[in-house]
């Protein structure tokens, strides 16, 4: 089988590509695999790659690999990203900041009735779910804002939105920002945090369905292992990891649970 792997939901900038990309292929080496990195970025839908035969080795959103683990397509959970900033207190988790422009008159997100808001894509748990599941707690199954657009694809589609003043409000994944904030600051300038998301975990490293078991097995203690030794350290810190931690499966369920919790409170939508 063609094995293929990805880092596109981390791909924030060339300088990160190279890391993500360095430390994979060392780990692939170690796990005495074979894989080709391939090309994917939006228009194309991230499910698509998620889809794709071989994988071994992607990022994948949380709350998609939770929908596919209660389906029963089963991915192998390979190992999940510890981000080294002190903010994550040596725990895999992450969540979604709400951007708006520094100019922006707000203080909380309970200020932004009436604005006009925008969303990545809505199979993304930090795009869509988690910023969904806050802002219903608000909306009390009625509309918050006055506009919601959508999709824009991608992180970078959401600020050059916000800052372009197409829309006032967003969500984006904030291990994402922190990756940007080193490597591209100034795509973030004239923008500031209004208001964070709970934390939930992190997304995963996985392997598709149809990977072998002995063989995504091979490629996980490898990459668990690579905070051990200098070499592994070296690229774990290009990437700024701490470690990667072994995957707990059943954690993602909540991230379903705050899906169906939306729905009932009558916030199917963004809006």
């Amino acid at each position: 089988m063609d094995l293929i792997a990805s880092t596109r939901m981390y791909d924030v900038a060339p300088a990160a590509r190279d890391a993500w990309h360095a430390l994979l292929r060392a780990a692939h080496a170690r796990a005495g695999l074979d894989v080709r990195f391939v090309e994917h970025a939006w228009p194309t839908p991230i499910g698509e790659l998620w889809a794709r035969p071989g994988l071994c080795g992607a990022f994948m959103c949380g709350w998609p690999y939770a929908v596919a683990l209660q389906a029963g397509r089963a991915y192998a959970a390979l190992a999940c990203a510890v981000p080294a900033w002190p903010a994550y207190q040596g725990q895999p988790r992450y969540r979604s900041e709400f951007l708006v422009r520094d100019d922006s008159p707000w203080d909380t997100l309970a200020d932004t009735a009436g604005s006009r808001y925008g969303w990545m894509v809505r199979d993304s748990q930090s795009g869509w779910n988690a910023p969904r599941a806050a802002l219903a707690k608000m909306a009390g199954g009625g509309a918050w804002f006055g506009d919601s657009k959508g999709p824009h694809g991608n992180p970078r589609g959401l600020l050059r939105a916000l800052a372009g003043g197409e829309i006032d409000l967003t969500a984006v994944d904030g291990w994402y920002l922190d990756l940007m904030r080193v490597h591209d600051p100034d795509a973030l300038a004239g923008l500031r945090t209004l208001a964070y998301t709970p934390w939930t975990p992190n997304p995963l490293l996985v392997a598709g369905p149809d990977v072998d078991s002995a063989t995504a097995a091979r490629l996980a203690q490898v990459l668990l292992g690579l905070h051990d030794d200098p070499e592994g350290a070296l690229l774990l810190r290009a990437a700024h990891v701490a470690r990667f931690v072994r995957p707990e499966p059943d954690r993602y369920a909540q991230l379903i649970e705050a899906a169906h919790e939306a729905d009932a409170s009558g916030y199917p939508e963004i809006r």
